[in-house]
């Protein structure tokens, strides 16, 4: 048996106005939510941008602080260069001078040594001509006394005492010779000690040592993190939004029927256009 047909209508009007307040919310919430991703999507540009900027420009700085040092080590490094041939010229110019000051010492030490022997033999001789002079006069007295008749005891006695002083005198000439070599010795030790002291005196030169500067290290690449990229709204948000949004309509829709609605078929009919209208289950 067929079921009896309702005298109520479809409500049309409130139909159209859930409809238009219902396009008008999702299209509020779609528009929010594109707002709101293109927002995020510009911050997270943003943030990408400052970061790599700031990248860049540390990475120059650090190359420009590197080039800085990088000339002046090379400045320094021919600094140290030019000071350590000057210092081993100075050496040089001393072991030069040291060699001649030891030149001169060392032919003033000779000529100090030739002068002495010279004075030695010069000596030498005055003493050996004085004790041959001393020898002749004394065979020329003991002629003399022989010339004069004199003989016998007096005149050995006369030839002994000659004989006596001469022996004397020889023995003191071996004695002054031997001081007088003495003395020459000395003069030679003391010269040779003069000559030393005059080399001495002047010393060699030792380079100061100059310590070579640190070269600077090429700078490594900035290393950092990038910025995490914040999350934009949530599409499933959005649909399960639309979908309460949806169902929200549906309930004001059924709100705004007549008190007395047609029958139970016919309500759901229009319940269900409604809602295939708007997309909901």
């Amino acid at each position: 048996m067929a079921a009896p047909k309702s005298s109520g209508k479809f409500d049309t009007t409130g139909a159209v106005i859930t409809g238009i307040q219902f396009a008008g919310d999702v299209a509020s919430q779609i528009f929010n939510f594109q707002a709101v991703q293109a927002e995020t999507e510009r911050a997270n540009a943003i943030a990408q941008i400052d970061y790599w900027t700031t990248w860049q420009v540390q990475n120059e700085e650090n190359y420009r602080n590197y080039e800085l040092q990088l000339n002046q080590w090379y400045r320094q490094s021919d600094y140290v260069e030019r000071m350590r041939q000057y210092e081993s010229k100075l050496a040089e110019q001393r072991s030069v001078y040291k060699g001649e000051v030891s030149t001169s010492a060392t032919n003033n030490f000779a000529r100090q040594l030739a002068e002495l022997e010279g004075r030695f033999y010069e000596d030498e001789a005055k003493d050996l001509i004085d004790l041959e002079n001393t020898r002749l006069q004394s065979v020329a007295s003991a002629a003399k006394v022989s010339a004069g008749g004199q003989v016998g005891r007096t005149a050995m006695a006369l030839q002994n005492s000659k004989n006596q002083q001469y022996l004397s005198n020889l023995s003191n000439r071996q004695i002054t010779r031997n001081y007088r070599i003495a003395d020459k010795l000395r003069a030679a030790e003391v010269a040779d000690i003069q000559r030393q002291n005059l080399i001495s005196q002047v010393s060699d030169y030792t380079p100061q040592p100059i310590q070579d500067p640190i070269q600077p290290l090429a700078p490594l690449a900035v290393k950092g993190f990038e910025p995490t990229p914040a999350y934009g709204p949530s599409g499933s948000a959005l649909a399960m939004n639309i979908t309460k949004t949806g169902y929200d309509a549906v309930k004001q829709y059924q709100s705004m029927l007549p008190p007395k609605p047609g029958t139970e078929e016919e309500t759901k009919i229009g319940q269900r256009y409604l809602r295939q209208v708007l997309g909901v289950n």
